[in-house]
Order: structure tokens, then C-alpha cells, then sequence
């Protein structure tokens, strides 16, 4: 095979439409969302990365940060509710590297700690 696939998109002569890059960003945060970059995606198809961004605010109605984040939130309170992971290693799973940023964002999302979500959760009788 040539070494071209290794170049980007536009080097080939090829255009990506705005929905194939929304959906390579959002299919970078499900699948890489620890660890999830813009960036990566917009490396991968040889586009700027204000372009990408400006893609996904305007086909989604919010910006990639807000998505990963949401996307982080959910597993975590996921994971709260599932596991038997202790917070720090929730949060470390999840992609933080910063507790008290993560407590902040979490507390925003659910009105709650984590810890208070996970007793909250746990009382609950199972109908």
C-alpha cells in the first residue's frame, strides 16, 4: 500500500463534509473520551481546528467541551451508581486529572457530590 492514506484529506485532493467531522468528533468522545482531543480529529482529516469546532457548535448547538464533559458526567454518575470504584478512580477513569474541578462540574450537573449521589442511588429499594 502507499504511504499516502497517511496524509491528510486535503493533501489527497479530497473534501469531508461538515457531518463526517461531527461525527468524528463525537465518535472520538464515546470511544476515546479520557483522554478525547479535538484536536485529533481535526489532525485526522487535515482541517483546522476552529473549523471542526465551528462544525460541531453549529450541528449540535454546543461546543465539544461542553459534549465531553457531558458525556465524562454521565459515565462517572454511571459508574457511581454501577461499580465499586472509589470517586478517585471514577474520576481518573472519566478523564480528570483535577478533583476539585471534577467535584465543581459534577456538583453543577447533579446538584450533588459524588459520594452523596452514590448513597442517594444505593438506598433506593429495587422494585
Amino acid at each position: 500500500m502507499k504511504q499516502m492514506q497517511k496524509f491528510p484529506l486535503e493533501a489527497r485532493g479530497e473534501t469531508v463534509s461538515r457531518e463526517a467531522l461531527v461525527q468524528a468528533a463525537l465518535q472520538e468522545i464515546t470511544q476515546n473520551y479520557r483522554e478525547a482531543s479535538l484536536s485529533n480529529v481535526a489532525r485526522t482529516y487535515g482541517v483546522s481546528l476552529a473549523y471542526v469546532s465551528e462544525c460541531v457548535r453549529t450541528q449540535t448547538g454546543k461546543t465539544y467541551k461542553e459534549l465531553l464533559q457531558k458525556h465524562r458526567m454521565e459515565t462517572a454518575a454511571r459508574l457511581l451508581r454501577r461499580s465499586d470504584l472509589n470517586i478517585q478512580q471514577i474520576i481518573t477513569q472519566v478523564g480528570y486529572e483535577n478533583t476539585s474541578y471534577f467535584y465543581r462540574l459534577f456538583h453543577e450537573r447533579y446538584g450533588q457530590s459524588p459520594r452523596e449521589y452514590r448513597n442517594a442511588r444505593q438506598r433506593r429499594p429495587h422494585v
